[in-house]
């Protein structure tokens, strides 16, 4: 019997707990959601943001799922829906006899959105981008940067520099000389460039108003491609209360001048970064030649709040800059965006357009890890 790709209905949620527990003997990566209704953006009449969950249907059995995260972009000057392909398990994962379930399960998704794009997904070595690749997808990696705020415990934390007893020791030392918290103030102090305007302010803020209305207004041309981030959206993905998401209106004089969204996350033996309170730039925009400015307001807080390192991925050339202007470092990167051919053909070649695309941390699943 053929595979039927459905909506997921709450009569599925019985099949689901089943494949779920097939995954858990055969170690997924994953599970699948446990109800119909997606516990983050759920599908509800208004709302233009949101998440729908489908299933892999074998008969009364579930072989697979996946989520479509459904926004609207600017796309070359003009609002068009586009999709984010999330999450996608299918049971071809551990059993051979379903391994055409994942290949099934991404045409369906691209009948239901043919612009669509997925985000992350942990680097090229995963099986989804290989997919992907696989199926004319465009690839390219977000580039990763990251500032020390406290190089003492960065330096006895970080896991990736620290694969060796001979490194990690090494390391132990540059932190107790103070000779590695020299070295890493030094290099970020020379790379670091003036803030324009010395006496900006980050307000925290609950909600976005009309002010976030007018920023997007003013800065949404300098994007090939962005989600559209007026208040409706921002307040569908950031004003939900969850305290963990810090939105900070940063201002001038009186004068708006953009917004971020931050996280300030303690670490526990994380593969990454060891113990260490790991802060997060996540989401932001800002007027054209103001993304600096935010950059170093949304730091500076997280500095405030204790954190030990600041992390962020960005796509887009003036963020790219303004995080090289405010010290950060640029690091391996295992988050990727891959577009659709669909999408490609609207932007272009991927890799000639994507310094005008505006993506980050907010555009996919969601910060999860930070």
């Amino acid at each position: 019997m053929p595979l039927r790709i459905l909506p997921y209905q709450p009569e599925h949620e019985a099949a689901v707990a089943a494949f779920n527990a097939r995954g858990l003997v055969n170690r997924a990566p994953f599970s699948l959601s446990k109800t119909a209704s997606s516990a983050w953006l759920p599908k509800r009449a208004g709302l233009v943001v949101c998440r729908e969950l489908f299933l892999a249907l074998d008969g009364g059995e579930v072989r697979g799922g996946f989520a479509l995260r459904r926004q609207p972009f600017w796309v070359h000057g003009e609002v068009r829906e586009v999709g984010n392909y999330q999450g996608p398990l299918s049971e071809g994962t551990w059993d051979r006899r379903y391994m055409m379930t994942g290949i099934q399960m991404l045409r369906a998704a691209l009948r239901e959105q043919p612009l669509l794009y997925a985000l992350g997904m942990g680097g090229l070595s995963q099986p989804l981008p290989r997919l992907l690749v696989t199926a004319g997808w465009s690839i390219e990696t977000v580039p990763f940067r990251f500032k020390v705020l406290n190089p003492p415990v960065f330096l006895r934390e970080i896991r990736p520099l620290r694969q060796t007893p001979a490194r990690a020791r090494l390391l132990d030392f540059a932190a107790a000389t103070g000779l590695g918290p020299l070295g890493i103030h030094a290099w970020q102090a020379l790379h670091t460039r003036r803030r324009p305007h010395p006496r900006a302010g980050g307000e925290v803020v609950a909600d976005y108003g009309h002010w976030a209305d007018e920023i997007w207004a003013r800065c949404k041309t300098t994007y090939a491609l962005s989600a559209i981030r007026d208040r409706t959206a921002q307040n569908i993905l950031f004003g939900d209360g969850n305290s963990k998401n810090i939105t900070l209106r940063c201002s001038h004089a009186g004068r708006d001048l953009g917004w971020a969204v931050v996280r300030s996350t303690p670490m526990q033996d994380d593969q990454y970064f060891g113990n260490m309170q790991v802060g997060s730039l996540v989401d932001g925009l800002a007027l054209p030649g103001e993304e600096l400015t935010v950059v170093d307001l949304a730091t500076r807080h997280l500095q405030q709040l204790g954190c030990d390192l600041v992390v962020s991925n960005q796509s887009h050339t003036s963020w790219l800059n303004a995080l090289n202007r405010a010290g950060f470092m640029g690091g391996p990167s295992n988050f990727l965006l891959a577009c659709s051919p669909a999408l490609a053909e609207l932007l272009g070649p991927l890799k000639t357009a994507f310094g005008a695309i505006h993506f980050n941390r907010a555009d996919g699943d969601g910060p999860i890890h930070l």
